[in-house]
């Protein structure tokens, strides 16, 4: 039995993984805003693919690492020093090699904080754990928002330099982070094993939903002549969407997490035919909105029906969605990109749909 947290201390845990979750947000979406002048200023070409591989290598490694961490201590506040020193190396490199290097470290350092920052909320309260770690994963949506404009808003050195400020203060609030929980496997543990490739298949739809959707629509509603100032707004208002979908509808999914998600996905499918609509293409920020509980559900579902073992797969799935499948879409002709978004979010809904109907005749955690 781990000893009781002190609620003092269980809240400065929850903020510190917020805060954790918030940093992953921001560093993923404050590269498209500083790409331009990555580009003006240091001449990069094609090249720049190397940041977003070498991001993913770490990624990876990270995964491996921090699955297999049962102690916290000190491992999760490095993991946000790591990820505030690529920040400042960002900050302060006068070459690209520099923002490749950092671009590793960085993304060990968000795929151990981003694993932990999810566990740590369903082991910190004895009850009401799924809502709270809805609520807690906000902050990733809110780091989506904010970061773009700060980057906007300040020099991109200075940006850099503020969020790795923020990661800083992150590592503090999660400094004596208390052991992942004992656990002792179940015997009906192994047979929920077999949930695991529809698990898989539902990570990797949602991912790849939620980056196909958030770099694509933009250049499909250009695609149709909408105004690009227009458009980065409704690329702004989609991570608003998503932000307030998992605040918003953290009580109501909390009751059937698997049932209900199937429910707002299919309402993620209407909204995505409005593609195939040019005049209300523009409605696509709904999409954000609908599906913004999934991926909590999913690590929720993960960790009490399969266990710890099967979080590692969890993210390696995430990888492969947030990777590889917008890198095809990045292969298709403009007027097929309306159906490929329909067909990628009609995808997750089915793959949850299976992954609930299987769950029900298998186990009913959640």
């Amino acid at each position: 039995m781990s000893p009781p947290i002190h609620p003092l201390a269980r809240t400065r845990l929850t903020w510190g993984s917020a805060l954790g979750l918030f940093m992953t947000g921001a560093i993923g979406a404050s590269v498209g805003a500083v790409i331009p002048q990555w580009q003006a200023e240091f001449g990069v070409g094609p090249e720049l693919a190397w940041y977003f591989n070498l991001f993913f290598v770490g990624a990876l490694l990270g995964i491996f690492l921090g699955s297999r961490m049962r102690r916290r201590h000190p491992w999760l506040p490095l993991a946000l020093l790591a990820e505030g020193l690529g920040l400042l190396l960002i900050a302060l490199t006068p070459q690209m090699g520099g923002v490749f290097g950092a671009a590793l470290v960085m993304g060990l350092g968000v795929a151990v904080a981003n694993f932990h920052c999810n566990a740590l909320p369903l082991e910190l309260y004895p009850k009401g754990q799924l809502v709270v770690l809805y609520r807690v994963n906000t902050a990733f949506g809110v780091g989506a928002v904010l970061a773009p404009l700060l980057m906007v808003g300040l020099p991109w050195r200075w940006g850099y330099g503020v969020l790795a400020l923020v990661a800083l203060v992150a590592a503090g609030l999660l400094w004596k982070t208390p052991a992942a929980r004992a656990r002792t496997e179940a015997p009906e543990a192994r047979q929920s094993w077999g949930l695991l490739p529809f698990v898989l298949l539902a990570a990797v739809s949602y991912v790849a939903v939620e980056l196909v959707v958030s770099s694509f629509s933009g250049v499909y509603l250009r695609h149709l002549g909408y105004d690009p100032r227009w458009l980065g707004v409704l690329l702004s208002l989609y991570w608003v969407a998503l932000t307030l979908g998992r605040w918003l509808l953290a009580d109501f999914v909390a009751a059937r997490p698997l049932a209900r998600l199937v429910g707002l996905q299919l309402g993620a499918v209407l909204v995505a035919l409005c593609y195939l609509v040019p005049p209300l293409a523009w409605l696509f920020p709904l999409v954000g909105f609908w599906v913004a509980p999934t991926f909590p559900t999913l690590y929720a579902f993960t960790e009490r029906t399969i266990g710890y073992g099967g979080l590692a797969f969890l993210f390696y799935a995430a990888a492969v969605g947030s990777n590889l499948v917008p890198a095809a879409f990045a292969l298709l002709p403009r007027e097929a990109l309306a159906p490929g978004m329909l067909l990628v979010v009609g995808w997750m809904a089915a793959m949850t749909y299976l992954l609930w109907r299987k769950s029900e005749t298998q186990s009913p955690v959640i």
